[in-house]
Protein backbone atom coordinates (compact mmCIF):
# COMPACT_ATOMS: atom_id res chain seq x y z
CA UNK A 1 0.00 0.00 0.00
CA UNK A 2 2.97 2.17 0.56
CA UNK A 3 4.55 1.87 -2.23
CA UNK A 4 1.31 2.21 -4.44
CA UNK A 5 0.34 5.54 -2.49
CA UNK A 6 3.72 6.95 -3.44
CA UNK A 7 3.42 5.68 -6.86
CA UNK A 8 0.52 8.23 -7.72
CA UNK A 9 1.50 10.70 -5.65
CA UNK A 10 4.68 10.92 -7.72
CA UNK A 11 3.09 10.94 -11.02
CA UNK A 12 0.36 13.99 -9.39
CA UNK A 13 -2.50 12.01 -9.24
CA UNK A 14 -4.74 12.60 -6.39
CA UNK A 15 -3.96 10.98 -2.97
CA UNK A 16 -6.82 10.24 -0.77
CA UNK A 17 -6.15 12.21 2.24
CA UNK A 18 -8.14 12.00 5.81
CA UNK A 19 -8.05 15.31 7.96
CA UNK A 20 -8.42 14.80 11.63
CA UNK A 21 -9.75 18.63 12.67
CA UNK A 22 -11.14 18.83 15.75
CA UNK A 23 -10.91 22.80 15.58
CA UNK A 24 -11.46 23.88 12.03
CA UNK A 25 -13.15 27.18 10.78
CA UNK A 26 -13.08 29.67 7.70
CA UNK A 27 -11.35 32.99 7.86
CA UNK A 28 -10.22 33.36 11.53
CA UNK A 29 -6.53 32.63 12.92
CA UNK A 30 -5.91 29.70 15.55
CA UNK A 31 -5.99 26.85 16.19
CA UNK A 32 -9.66 26.83 13.90
CA UNK A 33 -7.44 28.63 11.14
CA UNK A 34 -4.58 25.84 11.08
CA UNK A 35 -7.20 22.96 10.26
CA UNK A 36 -8.83 24.64 7.55
CA UNK A 37 -6.19 26.53 5.89
CA UNK A 38 -4.46 22.81 5.89
CA UNK A 39 -7.65 21.39 4.13
CA UNK A 40 -7.62 24.06 1.68
CA UNK A 41 -3.50 23.75 0.47
CA UNK A 42 -4.03 19.87 -0.24
CA UNK A 43 -7.73 20.53 -2.13
CA UNK A 44 -5.99 22.69 -4.11
CA UNK A 45 -3.21 21.20 -4.43
CA UNK A 46 -5.33 18.50 -6.28
CA UNK A 47 -5.95 15.80 -3.43
CA UNK A 48 -9.18 14.37 -2.58
CA UNK A 49 -9.50 15.51 0.91
CA UNK A 50 -11.94 14.04 3.95
CA UNK A 51 -12.13 16.18 7.44
CA UNK A 52 -12.83 14.90 10.34
CA UNK A 53 -14.23 17.15 12.62
CA UNK A 54 -16.77 17.44 15.63
CA UNK A 55 -20.75 17.99 14.73
CA UNK A 56 -20.98 21.53 15.31
CA UNK A 57 -18.29 22.31 12.94
CA UNK A 58 -19.67 20.92 9.95
CA UNK A 59 -22.02 23.95 8.87
CA UNK A 60 -19.48 26.78 8.68
CA UNK A 61 -16.97 24.18 7.22
CA UNK A 62 -19.37 23.19 4.22
CA UNK A 63 -20.06 26.49 3.56
CA UNK A 64 -16.54 27.41 3.46
CA UNK A 65 -16.18 24.72 1.24
CA UNK A 66 -18.74 26.03 -1.23
CA UNK A 67 -17.67 29.90 -1.39
CA UNK A 68 -14.14 28.66 -2.38
CA UNK A 69 -15.37 26.25 -4.65
CA UNK A 70 -12.89 23.61 -3.60
CA UNK A 71 -13.31 19.99 -5.64
CA UNK A 72 -13.27 16.28 -3.85
CA UNK A 73 -13.42 17.85 0.04
CA UNK A 74 -16.36 16.38 2.17
CA UNK A 75 -16.80 16.52 5.66
CA UNK A 76 -17.76 14.28 8.12
CA UNK A 77 -18.97 15.25 12.20
CA UNK A 78 -18.53 12.83 14.71
CA UNK A 79 -19.60 12.86 18.07
CA UNK A 80 -19.91 10.65 20.81
CA UNK A 81 -23.47 10.12 21.43
CA UNK A 82 -23.70 10.03 25.16
CA UNK A 83 -22.19 13.96 24.62
CA UNK A 84 -24.75 15.62 22.01
CA UNK A 85 -26.21 17.60 23.56
CA UNK A 86 -23.30 19.51 25.45
CA UNK A 87 -22.52 22.47 23.69
CA UNK A 88 -18.72 23.32 22.48
CA UNK A 89 -17.08 26.44 24.42
CA UNK A 90 -14.07 26.84 26.11
CA UNK A 91 -15.38 25.23 29.59
CA UNK A 92 -15.99 22.08 27.83
CA UNK A 93 -13.96 21.74 24.47
CA UNK A 94 -10.94 19.87 26.01
CA UNK A 95 -13.68 17.13 27.80
CA UNK A 96 -15.51 16.94 24.24
CA UNK A 97 -12.42 16.77 22.43
CA UNK A 98 -10.57 14.15 24.58
CA UNK A 99 -13.92 11.86 24.48
CA UNK A 100 -14.00 12.64 20.39
CA UNK A 101 -10.75 11.19 20.09
CA UNK A 102 -11.26 8.39 22.02
CA UNK A 103 -14.08 7.76 20.03
CA UNK A 104 -13.11 8.47 16.49
CA UNK A 105 -11.31 5.37 15.64
CA UNK A 106 -14.22 3.27 14.49
CA UNK A 107 -15.72 6.16 12.71
CA UNK A 108 -12.47 6.35 10.90
CA UNK A 109 -12.10 2.56 10.46
CA UNK A 110 -15.68 2.58 8.50
CA UNK A 111 -14.58 6.24 6.28
CA UNK A 112 -12.18 3.93 5.52
CA UNK A 113 -13.84 0.76 4.22
CA UNK A 114 -15.90 3.03 2.40
CA UNK A 115 -13.37 5.29 0.62
CA UNK A 116 -9.75 3.84 0.92
CA UNK A 117 -7.96 6.47 1.93
CA UNK A 118 -4.16 7.10 1.19
CA UNK A 119 -3.02 9.03 4.14
CA UNK A 120 -4.20 10.12 7.41
CA UNK A 121 -2.82 13.42 9.12
CA UNK A 122 -3.69 14.80 12.73
CA UNK A 123 -4.32 18.26 12.12
CA UNK A 124 -5.91 19.83 15.43
CA UNK A 125 -5.84 19.96 18.06
CA UNK A 126 -2.03 20.57 18.12
CA UNK A 127 -1.12 19.25 21.41
CA UNK A 128 0.91 15.97 21.81
CA UNK A 129 -0.74 15.36 25.00
CA UNK A 130 -4.26 13.37 23.60
CA UNK A 131 -3.68 10.13 21.11
CA UNK A 132 -5.00 9.56 17.81
CA UNK A 133 -5.51 6.34 16.91
CA UNK A 134 -5.86 7.09 13.04
CA UNK A 135 -2.55 4.88 12.60
CA UNK A 136 -4.37 2.33 13.34
CA UNK A 137 -6.11 2.42 9.77
CA UNK A 138 -2.86 1.13 8.64
CA UNK A 139 -1.99 3.78 6.10
CA UNK A 140 0.84 6.65 6.39
CA UNK A 141 0.00 8.56 9.31
CA UNK A 142 1.41 11.87 9.95
CA UNK A 143 0.68 12.98 13.83
CA UNK A 144 0.72 16.84 14.14
CA UNK A 145 2.04 19.14 14.22
CA UNK A 146 1.73 19.40 17.65
CA UNK A 147 3.21 20.73 20.34
CA UNK A 148 2.39 21.38 24.17
CA UNK A 149 5.83 20.63 26.14
CA UNK A 150 7.05 24.73 26.12
CA UNK A 151 7.96 25.78 29.09
CA UNK A 152 9.05 28.51 30.97
CA UNK A 153 11.39 28.72 34.43
CA UNK A 154 9.50 29.23 37.11
CA UNK A 155 10.86 32.54 38.50
CA UNK A 156 9.32 34.16 35.53
CA UNK A 157 5.59 32.83 36.72
CA UNK A 158 6.73 33.97 40.11
CA UNK A 159 4.83 36.66 39.62
CA UNK A 160 1.31 35.72 37.95
CA UNK A 161 -1.84 35.24 40.15
CA UNK A 162 -2.55 32.19 42.05
CA UNK A 163 -5.12 30.78 39.63
CA UNK A 164 -2.39 31.45 36.89
CA UNK A 165 0.22 29.69 38.81
CA UNK A 166 -2.23 27.00 39.64
CA UNK A 167 -2.86 26.19 35.82
CA UNK A 168 1.31 26.50 35.28
CA UNK A 169 1.38 23.28 38.04
CA UNK A 170 -1.18 21.02 36.57
CA UNK A 171 -0.03 21.44 33.07
CA UNK A 172 3.84 20.69 34.27
CA UNK A 173 1.70 17.34 35.98
CA UNK A 174 -0.50 16.60 32.65
CA UNK A 175 2.50 16.94 30.51
CA UNK A 176 5.01 14.29 33.12
CA UNK A 177 1.70 12.07 33.26
CA UNK A 178 1.50 11.52 29.68
CA UNK A 179 4.36 9.60 29.40
CA UNK A 180 2.14 6.68 31.48
CA UNK A 181 -0.49 7.23 29.15
CA UNK A 182 -0.75 3.86 26.97
CA UNK A 183 -2.83 5.25 24.38
CA UNK A 184 -0.84 7.66 23.62
CA UNK A 185 2.29 5.40 23.42
CA UNK A 186 0.28 3.49 20.73
CA UNK A 187 -0.43 6.99 18.76
CA UNK A 188 3.33 7.49 18.91
CA UNK A 189 4.28 3.94 17.62
CA UNK A 190 2.15 3.63 14.76
CA UNK A 191 2.62 6.92 13.54
CA UNK A 192 4.86 7.25 10.41
CA UNK A 193 6.03 10.93 10.71
CA UNK A 194 5.52 12.66 14.39
CA UNK A 195 5.66 16.54 13.35
CA UNK A 196 6.90 18.91 16.39
CA UNK A 197 6.43 22.62 16.49
CA UNK A 198 9.05 23.25 18.66
CA UNK A 199 12.65 21.44 19.28
CA UNK A 200 10.99 21.72 23.21
CA UNK A 201 8.40 19.01 22.25
CA UNK A 202 10.52 17.22 20.20
CA UNK A 203 13.19 16.47 22.91
CA UNK A 204 10.18 15.82 25.45
CA UNK A 205 9.35 12.48 23.59
CA UNK A 206 10.60 9.49 24.75
CA UNK A 207 13.27 8.40 22.02
CA UNK A 208 11.81 6.01 19.96
CA UNK A 209 8.76 8.55 19.22
CA UNK A 210 11.98 11.26 19.14
CA UNK A 211 13.55 9.25 16.33
CA UNK A 212 10.51 9.76 13.83
CA UNK A 213 9.87 13.12 14.55
CA UNK A 214 10.99 16.52 12.61
CA UNK A 215 10.68 20.02 14.03
CA UNK A 216 8.31 21.93 11.74
CA UNK A 217 5.91 24.94 12.65
CA UNK A 218 2.27 24.31 11.39
CA UNK A 219 1.44 27.55 10.78
CA UNK A 220 1.96 30.23 7.92
CA UNK A 221 -0.17 33.25 5.77
CA UNK A 222 -0.97 34.04 2.05
CA UNK A 223 0.31 37.38 0.93
CA UNK A 224 1.23 38.98 -2.06
CA UNK A 225 5.17 40.35 -0.75
CA UNK A 226 5.50 43.28 -3.74
CA UNK A 227 1.69 44.57 -2.52
CA UNK A 228 2.97 44.89 1.40
CA UNK A 229 5.91 46.36 0.55
CA UNK A 230 4.64 49.01 -0.66
CA UNK A 231 2.94 49.65 2.27
CA UNK A 232 5.41 50.65 4.29
CA UNK A 233 5.76 54.37 4.92
CA UNK A 234 8.39 56.05 6.96
CA UNK A 235 7.51 57.57 10.65
CA UNK A 236 8.33 60.60 10.96
CA UNK A 237 9.95 62.24 14.43
CA UNK A 238 6.56 63.90 15.16
CA UNK A 239 4.75 60.67 14.89
CA UNK A 240 3.85 58.47 17.74
CA UNK A 241 5.59 54.94 18.82
CA UNK A 242 2.72 52.43 18.86
CA UNK A 243 3.77 49.16 20.06
CA UNK A 244 1.19 46.41 19.73
CA UNK A 245 0.71 43.46 21.62
CA UNK A 246 -1.88 40.55 20.30
CA UNK A 247 -2.94 37.76 22.53
CA UNK A 248 -5.17 36.28 25.14
CA UNK A 249 -4.98 37.85 28.55
CA UNK A 250 -3.94 34.80 30.27
CA UNK A 251 -0.82 34.44 32.53
CA UNK A 252 1.34 32.49 30.43
CA UNK A 253 1.11 34.54 27.22
CA UNK A 254 3.32 36.83 29.38
CA UNK A 255 1.28 40.58 29.60
CA UNK A 256 2.41 41.52 32.55
CA UNK A 257 6.01 41.70 31.06
CA UNK A 258 4.42 43.72 28.36
CA UNK A 259 3.10 46.08 30.86
CA UNK A 260 6.20 46.08 32.91
CA UNK A 261 8.41 46.77 29.90
CA UNK A 262 6.54 49.55 28.53
CA UNK A 263 6.95 51.42 31.46
CA UNK A 264 10.01 51.48 31.23
CA UNK A 265 9.78 52.68 27.79
CA UNK A 266 7.69 55.33 28.82
CA UNK A 267 10.86 56.55 31.11
CA UNK A 268 12.75 57.08 27.63
CA UNK A 269 9.21 57.88 24.93
CA UNK A 270 6.80 59.49 27.00
CA UNK A 271 4.42 59.82 24.29
CA UNK A 272 4.91 56.10 23.48
CA UNK A 273 1.43 54.03 22.97
CA UNK A 274 1.01 50.71 23.80
CA UNK A 275 -1.94 48.71 21.97
CA UNK A 276 -3.23 45.51 23.86
CA UNK A 277 -5.54 43.63 21.36
CA UNK A 278 -7.21 40.13 23.41
CA UNK A 279 -9.37 39.49 26.03
CA UNK A 280 -8.62 36.47 28.91
CA UNK A 281 -9.05 35.60 32.78
CA UNK A 282 -6.25 37.89 33.51
CA UNK A 283 -7.05 41.26 31.73
CA UNK A 284 -8.34 42.84 34.87
CA UNK A 285 -5.26 41.79 36.98
CA UNK A 286 -3.04 43.45 34.09
CA UNK A 287 -5.38 46.45 34.05
CA UNK A 288 -4.99 46.75 37.63
CA UNK A 289 -0.83 46.14 37.08
CA UNK A 290 -1.22 49.13 34.58
CA UNK A 291 -2.61 51.23 36.81
CA UNK A 292 -0.57 51.02 39.72
CA UNK A 293 2.58 51.67 37.38
CA UNK A 294 0.62 54.51 36.81
CA UNK A 295 0.23 53.96 33.25
CA UNK A 296 -2.87 53.29 32.07
CA UNK A 297 -3.57 56.11 30.29
CA UNK A 298 -1.08 55.55 27.41
CA UNK A 299 -3.05 52.48 27.29
CA UNK A 300 -5.51 51.28 24.68
CA UNK A 301 -7.00 47.92 25.82
CA UNK A 302 -9.26 46.18 22.51
CA UNK A 303 -11.27 43.11 23.26
CA UNK A 304 -11.05 40.31 20.76
CA UNK A 305 -11.37 41.09 17.16
CA UNK A 306 -12.21 39.76 13.36
CA UNK A 307 -8.90 39.08 11.55
CA UNK A 308 -10.07 41.76 8.99
CA UNK A 309 -10.28 44.60 11.62
CA UNK A 310 -7.34 43.47 13.43
CA UNK A 311 -5.13 43.69 10.27
CA UNK A 312 -6.15 47.59 10.22
CA UNK A 313 -4.20 47.74 13.77
CA UNK A 314 -1.23 45.75 12.33
CA UNK A 315 -1.00 48.50 9.72
CA UNK A 316 -1.25 51.41 12.23
CA UNK A 317 1.08 50.19 14.38
CA UNK A 318 5.25 49.52 13.94
CA UNK A 319 6.59 47.31 16.99
CA UNK A 320 4.90 43.92 18.15
CA UNK A 321 6.03 42.64 21.59
CA UNK A 322 5.45 39.55 22.50
CA UNK A 323 6.95 37.79 25.74
CA UNK A 324 4.67 34.70 25.55
CA UNK A 325 5.78 32.17 28.31
CA UNK A 326 5.00 28.75 26.00
CA UNK A 327 3.37 29.30 23.34
CA UNK A 328 4.03 26.17 20.54
CA UNK A 329 3.18 28.07 17.52
CA UNK A 330 2.40 32.26 17.52
CA UNK A 331 0.27 32.86 14.94
CA UNK A 332 -0.19 36.88 15.60
CA UNK A 333 3.57 36.92 14.66
CA UNK A 334 3.26 35.56 11.68
CA UNK A 335 0.84 37.88 11.18
CA UNK A 336 2.47 40.90 12.51
CA UNK A 337 5.78 39.98 10.51
CA UNK A 338 3.85 39.94 7.26
CA UNK A 339 2.26 43.68 8.21
CA UNK A 340 6.37 44.54 8.12
CA UNK A 341 6.50 44.90 12.38
CA UNK A 342 9.78 44.01 13.59
CA UNK A 343 9.35 41.53 16.54
CA UNK A 344 10.51 41.43 19.91
CA UNK A 345 9.96 37.97 21.55
CA UNK A 346 11.65 35.32 24.41
CA UNK A 347 13.90 32.52 23.54
CA UNK A 348 10.45 30.21 24.64
CA UNK A 349 8.45 27.95 22.23
CA UNK A 350 7.25 28.82 18.60
CA UNK A 351 8.10 32.92 18.60
CA UNK A 352 11.45 32.33 18.58
CA UNK A 353 11.32 29.60 15.76
CA UNK A 354 9.84 31.75 13.44
CA UNK A 355 11.77 34.74 13.53
CA UNK A 356 15.51 35.66 12.53
CA UNK A 357 17.93 38.13 13.46
CA UNK A 358 16.80 40.32 10.72
CA UNK A 359 13.83 40.89 11.21
CA UNK A 360 13.86 40.63 15.68
CA UNK A 361 15.39 40.41 18.97
CA UNK A 362 15.12 37.20 20.56
CA UNK A 363 15.60 38.35 24.45
CA UNK A 364 17.38 35.26 26.41
CA UNK A 365 15.50 34.11 29.85
CA UNK A 366 18.15 31.99 31.22
CA UNK A 367 19.06 32.55 34.72
CA UNK A 368 17.39 36.13 34.63
CA UNK A 369 14.56 37.52 36.74
CA UNK A 370 11.31 39.01 35.57
CA UNK A 371 12.33 42.34 36.26
CA UNK A 372 15.53 41.26 34.17
CA UNK A 373 13.55 39.95 31.77
CA UNK A 374 11.10 43.16 31.49
CA UNK A 375 14.28 45.55 31.44
CA UNK A 376 15.99 43.74 27.85
CA UNK A 377 12.56 43.78 26.39
CA UNK A 378 12.60 47.49 27.38
CA UNK A 379 16.07 48.28 25.87
CA UNK A 380 15.45 45.97 22.77
CA UNK A 381 11.88 47.96 21.66
CA UNK A 382 14.00 51.24 22.54
CA UNK A 383 16.60 50.12 19.94
CA UNK A 384 14.73 49.19 17.26
CA UNK A 385 13.02 52.82 17.58
CA UNK A 386 16.79 54.80 18.08
CA UNK A 387 17.66 54.18 14.39
CA UNK A 388 14.82 54.72 11.93
CA UNK A 389 16.59 53.64 8.70
CA UNK A 390 17.09 50.17 10.66
CA UNK A 391 13.65 50.40 12.11
CA UNK A 392 12.42 50.41 7.66
CA UNK A 393 14.96 47.06 7.03
CA UNK A 394 13.77 45.45 9.82
CA UNK A 395 10.41 45.48 9.02
CA UNK A 396 10.90 44.90 4.96
CA UNK A 397 12.81 41.88 6.82
CA UNK A 398 10.04 41.13 8.41
CA UNK A 399 7.86 41.06 5.61
CA UNK A 400 10.24 38.64 3.47
CA UNK A 401 10.89 36.31 6.64
CA UNK A 402 7.02 35.91 6.74
CA UNK A 403 6.79 34.70 3.21
CA UNK A 404 8.66 32.09 3.70
CA UNK A 405 5.50 30.33 5.99
CA UNK A 406 2.66 30.49 3.46
CA UNK A 407 0.38 27.83 4.07
CA UNK A 408 0.81 25.98 1.12
CA UNK A 409 4.92 25.57 1.83
CA UNK A 410 3.68 24.13 5.04
CA UNK A 411 1.24 21.55 3.73
CA UNK A 412 3.40 20.57 0.90
CA UNK A 413 6.22 20.42 2.72
CA UNK A 414 4.82 17.85 5.00
CA UNK A 415 3.94 15.64 2.49
CA UNK A 416 7.33 15.87 1.55
CA UNK A 417 8.43 15.12 4.75
CA UNK A 418 6.61 12.45 4.66
CA UNK A 419 7.64 10.73 1.45
CA UNK A 420 11.73 10.77 3.02
CA UNK A 421 10.70 9.45 5.99
CA UNK A 422 9.46 6.12 4.05
CA UNK A 423 11.50 5.93 1.51
CA UNK A 424 14.57 6.30 3.76
CA UNK A 425 12.89 4.34 6.51
CA UNK A 426 12.11 4.16 10.34
CA UNK A 427 15.55 4.36 12.23
CA UNK A 428 17.66 6.95 9.51
CA UNK A 429 15.21 9.97 10.12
Amino acid sequence: MIGFFWFFYELGDVVRILVSAFAIRPNVGSEHGVGWNWVVELAKDGHSVDILTDTSRVLDVERGILKLGLERVRVHGYRPICLRFVPLRAGTAQLLYSAWQYGLFFYARALHLKFSFDVAIHATYGVFRTPSFLGLLGIPFIFGPVGGAEDAPWKLKKPLPISSKLFECLRAIANRLSWFNPFLHLSWLSATLILAKTQQTKLFLPPYARAKTEVYPEIGINFDVDARLFELSERIASNVIDILYVGRLLGWKGGYLVIDAFARILDIYPKARLTIVGDGSEGEWLKMRAQSLGIDESISWIPHLPQADLFGIYRRCNCFLFPSLHDSSGNVVLEAMSFGLPVVCLDLGGPATLVDSSCSIVVPVKNLSSEDIAKKLAESVVSIYSNEESRLVMSKSAILRAHAFTWKGRVIGALNLLQSKMLRGPHEL
